[in-house]
């Protein structure tokens, strides 16, 4: 029998035993699909993919038609294959179930069998580099931009046919970059940061996408003094931007202004990988920390935040506010979770055994995926439903049942539902 202290200097032995923790509790999981979500596909790609977005429909033109079963919808994915092979940027295509698109619409088990969801690959990009973050252009979703693990950030002008009839260089970051951000108000205006500290700001209003083939940045903002991890335009203003650092702070700034109306290092015991302005109140934010907590934040007060979530074990790698649902903001992180979190439920009373299920905001727990969560977005279009990508190289879309929702959380399906 090996001792504590055996197991202890033996990180395979470690590992070994949270492989098979892994896998035990895949396997729950699956058998309480049912119970959690009215939808749920999987996809085992060839290469994990870092970025997930869902593209509005009719933006492009699929081989596969809608029919009374099933609707055809476009999500954009990426590769990281560690130099192993061709990086792409991809445009893929999955058969969603006419019931949940529509919620008035009802199949038969005989009629959703013909509904085929895995994902196909409609058109691939070739790529120099892994992209970290794709995002399209919201003013118009046939425009994506990139950035990648160089630092390359590119712009990409694709037709109904998901040709591409033109691709910009923005030429600035030379090492790694996550931040990407277009402005949801005021089109062609994009924001990057990345490791070199910097922040860029891109306007391509005044440009010819067809005829551009490299653009330089507007402006460089150096507000940070270490890896600026993450850049998000605010929703309501058009002239605003937040962004969080290794230095541990958090800034606020106008992109007219030369420095920021707000740059404080909000907790000094942890660095914030992500940000998310709320998509309903001008003044509610939400940063994801290293620590693996969820912090919520009111501009007009940022000296301490308004809660604390916690529910994570591992760092947060994204936020996300529900655009349907003023009420529910989502987390991944490399946990493998993916947390939905109820605000209007922050400070409810638990009982002892609520208590041991988790913190009552607490909402439901996607647990699906195999390993650290990359990246999720909400669709904008279906209520409740979600694109999630991670490590293991699958993707799931899935939407959380209705009786999830009724009930208020996953936590209160009756125990004798659950195996």
């Amino acid at each position: 029998m090996s001792s504590i202290n055996d197991i202890e200097n033996n990180p395979e032995e470690e590992n070994q035993d949270e492989e098979i923790t892994i896998v035990e509790e895949y396997k729950l999981w699956r058998k309480n699909c049912r119970y959690m979500y009215d939808f749920i596909s999987e996809t085992a790609l060839t290469w994990p993919s870092l970025s997930i977005q869902w593209v509005p429909t009719g933006t492009f033109t699929n081989k596969t038609k809608d029919t009374k079963f099933s609707k055809t919808r476009n999500l954009v994915l990426t590769t990281h294959t560690s130099g192993e092979d061709k990086d792409f940027l991809k445009i893929a295509s999955t058969q969603l179930p006419a019931s949940v698109v529509d919620e008035g619409v009802k199949l038969t088990p005989e009629e959703l069998e013909t509904v085929n969801s895995r994902l196909k690959i409609s058109k691939k990009l070739e790529q120099s580099s892994e992209i970290n973050r794709a995002r399209y252009q919201p003013q118009d979703p046939k425009v994506l931009a990139t950035i990648n693990g160089e630092g390359e950030t590119f712009v990409y002008q694709l037709d109904e046919t998901i040709h591409e009839v033109n691709k910009i260089e923005l030429k600035h970051h030379t090492v790694n970059g996550f931040g990407l951000s277009w402005n949801p108000v005021v089109k062609d205006q994009l924001l990057t940061s990345g490791d070199d500290k910097t922040i860029a700001f891109w306007d391509l209003s005044q440009s010819d996408y067809s005829k551009l083939k490299l653009l330089e940045p507007t402006k460089i903002f150096t507000t940070h003094t270490d890896i600026v991890n993450d850049v998000k335009w605010h929703n309501f203003d058009g002239f605003t931007f937040g962004s969080v650092s290794e230095d541990k702070s958090f800034a606020y700034q106008d992109y007219r202004q030369e420095k920021p109306a707000m740059h404080e290092v909000l907790i000094d015991k942890t660095s914030f990988n992500t940000l998310s302005f709320s998509d309903h109140s001008k003044n509610l934010f939400a940063l994801g920390g290293e620590d693996s907590n969820l912090y919520l934040y009111d501009l007009r007060n940022i000296s301490r935040p308004l809660h604390t979530m916690m529910g994570h074990t591992k760092p947060i790698t994204n936020l996300e506010w529900d655009p349907f649902h003023e009420n529910i903001v989502g987390s991944s992180s490399l946990d493998r979770r993916i947390i939905l979190w109820d605000i209007n439920k922050i400070g409810e009373e638990q009982l002892q055994d609520e208590m041991e299920d988790g913190v009552p905001e607490l909402f439901m727990m996607h647990g699906g995926h195999t390993g650290g969560v990359n990246d999720f977005q909400f669709s904008d279009e279906i209520p409740w439903c979600v694109a999630s990508c991670s490590d293991d190289n699958i993707v799931h879309l899935w939407k959380v049942s209705k009786k999830v929702i009724e009930s208020g959380t996953y936590e209160d399906i009756k125990d004798t539902d659950l195996e």
